[in-house]
């Protein structure tokens, strides 16, 4: 294999794997975007619903292509003279937001949490305004305009000269403070008066049960808490809408834009969700639902969000496009016995593309096609990441350092290697973060306590496997294959999906399909990560043939018993003025008439309790005790590097961590400076960060 070509393949790997808006260019720096895209759908589908004159939003886990969907998007938008398009991280503005934290001396009170949090939510404001204009100068300061401004003849600079006002405006607002101090204050009165006496004596039981042994509060009462905070998220939105008179810029903005004859302002929210619950609801509530009702249909949003994680306020919903981008909700809308027809048909598509783009080779000159035809390996690929692209471009990263690097092609074997490496060195971090990083203590337990459900799902699929190759199964469906049974999925009452949410999001399992079992009861099927399987020895899949349709909603599949025997085990709920216990089907019934106990009528009143046993108890101490955890985003940072197999800058940091590169610099000059874990080489005119040997002992050190 000639080197070129292996380098060619590197490239066309790092297209795939990369977070963030990864630019595509060819060896003259060229933009291949358009021609190395490849939509979920045939014939441009996801494109052509987000080029509609409608709000859009695109849901999916990360590295599902939502950010690449937009960049296309934007490209074809860019043809048009009357439309104008603006890219918004929204993820990134609120880290600036964060770093660039002061304390608001003039206001006046005690509870210092308040003063950051509202510190950072009008700073994310400052910083969303200013985003907005650099974006739109960036995106419109054409070589043709510049030649105009010399000539004093451009309305462009005169629209930029105008948003530039806009800023200053905001940022020298004279009177802002006496307006701040004002409406803080009626926000803070406001809340005291209106705390209803159930409320108040939930704040003195929450800290009395919080002290009792083996019960954690897991963030306090949610109905409640969450019901008492949307609404008091309102009134701070309210004081910020007074403050930033954001309706009057939205006009101001619009009317700067239509001098320049646009018709529609495309406004792209990428990382939506990345921000957390509080300031996510701010932020709809105060941007998204301004611009969504002020613009007079002049902005038209389109935004990318997670699973669960999709925060719309006033919207509505049947007015906006909403589509999912991972596999079963991708496809099952269109045909059902279909699906994975069809997402393999995307995998094929991607790879002739990028190979194509990148290399000018054929499939078969990468991958060894002598005993394993080129649908069998795009088969494989769905199969390990359910067509999450980054996901495929990190596979593919670990098999060629196993093939491609030594001149060898990629083999089923290799590329099974490769996944189960994937799973061991990038998803398992995730539970590994819980026990070597700093996070709050809700955080840890979460994490611990999902790693612990998932150690019950293996355990029990196992199970299912003994049980058949010992013939304890008898069904004829499990005869073919019983030496070596299919035990990778498993189904779940519909109602418990909520519970498995967090699991699939970091990708230890996916939603497969949806059908009716045994009993004509519509279930969930889910698919544990390919790579998992691998680790643990389970085969993944299902039979060949069509009598086998039936397979994963076999009556050892069922795992609804699993969840709610594990729920049953770590929550407790129950009245915090009356303490009574409730069980989780009364739980979801008292949710849907408003929270009311159905002991003692008091309102708001249910907590949820996560308790925890004395063995988990003790480990937590442990962890928290040690002196050398990292923040989060610094242990991810060294990990990527320890996996990696080359230095990186900052620009590769950030797009594989889903950061900015500002941020990166940020993050590295702490472990830098203060641990010394990491050092930087300068190489050909760029930084590269390397670890220090003394990071990779820590990093040794800390290894499960």
């Amino acid at each position: 294999m000639e080197e070129q070509y292996k380098k060619t393949f590197d490239q066309m790997v790092d297209s795939l794997k990369m977070y963030q808006r990864y630019e595509l260019k060819d060896k003259n720096r060229k933009d291949i975007l358009d021609k190395v895209y490849v939509d979920p759908i045939e014939n441009d589908g996801i494109l052509n619903l987000c080029l509609k004159d409608n709000t859009t939003v695109l849901i999916g886990r990360r590295g599902t292509g939502k950010s690449t969907i937009f960049m296309r998007m934007q490209n074809e938008l860019r043809k048009q003279n009357d439309i104008m398009t603006c890219y918004i991280d929204v993820k990134s503005i609120f880290d600036v937001a964060k770093r660039n934290y002061i304390t608001i001396n003039y206001l006046k009170t005690s509870n210092l949490e308040e003063i950051e949090q509202y510190s950072i939510q009008r700073q994310f404001i400052l910083d969303f305004v200013d985003e907005l204009i650099n974006e739109i100068c960036k995106n419109y300061d054409t070589i043709w305009e510049k030649f105009k401004q010399k000539l004093h003849i451009s309305k462009s600079q005169k629209a930029i000269d105008k948003l530039k006002n806009i800023r200053k405006r905001i940022q020298d607002n004279n009177h802002l403070s006496n307006i701040e101090m004002q409406t803080l204050q009626e926000v803070m009165h406001s809340n005291v008066d209106n705390m209803s006496y159930c409320d108040k004596r939930s704040m003195k039981m929450d800290i009395s049960l919080s002290k009792k042994k083996n019960i954690l509060n897991a963030g306090g009462n949610r109905e409640n808490t969450l019901s008492e905070g949307e609404e008091n998220g309102k009134k701070y939105n309210r004081v910020f809408a007074r403050i930033f008179k954001i309706t009057s810029i939205v006009t101001e903005i619009k009317s700067i834009l239509q001098e320049l004859s646009m018709r529609r302002l495309f406004l792209i929210l990428d990382d939506y969700s990345e921000i957390e619950q509080t300031s996510l609801v701010m932020f709809c509530d105060l941007i998204v639902n301004t611009l969504h009702n002020n613009s007079d249909n002049f902005v038209k949003l389109k935004i990318s969000a997670y699973p669960g994680r999709v925060e719309l306020g006033e919207l509505d919903r049947q007015k906006v496009d909403i589509r999912y981008l991972d596999y079963f909700q991708l496809y099952a809308g269109d045909k059902r016995n279909e699906m994975e027809s069809m997402a393999v048909a995307y995998t094929e598509r991607l790879m002739d593309t990028r190979l194509k783009i990148y290399t000018g080779k054929d499939f078969d000159y990468y991958f060894d096609t002598t005993k394993t035809s080129k649908e069998e390996y795009c088969k494989y690929l769905f199969n390990m990441t359910m067509n999450v692209v980054r996901h495929i471009g990190l596979i593919l990263d670990y098999a060629q350092e196993l093939s491609i690097i030594q001149g060898e092609r990629i083999t089923l074997n290799i590329l099974n290697e490769a996944s189960k490496r994937f799973y061991k060195e990038r998803l398992v971090q995730f539970f590994e973060e819980s026990k070597t990083a700093k996070m709050t203590y809700n955080e840890r337990i979460e994490s611990l306590e999902l790693n612990k459900l998932l150690n019950q799902i293996i355990d029990k699929e196992k199970t299912i496997k003994t049980n058949i190759r010992t013939n304890q199964y008898t069904a004829v469906i499990f005869q073919k294959e019983r030496n070596n049974p299919y035990t990778s999925h498993f189904y779940i009452a519909q109602e418990l999906e909520p519970y498995l949410g967090s699991l699939e999001l970091n990708f230890f399992i996916s939603k497969y399909n949806e059908m009716s079992n045994k009993s004509g009861k519509k279930v969930s099927i889910y698919a544990l990560n390919y790579g998992l399987c691998m680790d643990e020895n389970l085969r993944w899949g299902k039979p060949k043939g069509n009598e086998y349709r039936t397979y994963f909603i076999e009556s050892p599949f069922n795992f609804t018993p699993v969840i709610k025997n594990f729920l049953s085990e770590n929550k407790k709920i129950y009245c915090e003025n009356c303490m009574h216990e409730f069980s989780e089907e009364e739980y979801n019934l008292m949710k849907k008439y408003g929270g009311t106990c159905l002991k003692c009528g008091c309102k708001n009143s249910i907590q949820e309790k996560r308790v925890l046993s004395d063995e988990e108890r003790s480990e937590i101490e442990e962890i928290e005790k040690k002196d050398n955890l990292l923040e989060r985003e610094q242990y991810q940072l060294l990990k990527l590097l320890q996996y990696s197999r080359k230095d990186k800058t900052a620009t590769e940091l950030a797009q594989e961590l889903d950061v900015s590169w500002q941020k990166i610099g940020w993050i590295a000059k702490k472990i830098e400076e203060d641990y010394c874990y990491l050092k930087k080489e300068p190489r050909k005119g760029k930084m590269y960060y390397v670890l220090s040997d003394l990071g990779r002992e820590y990093l040794d050190s800390i290894t499960p």
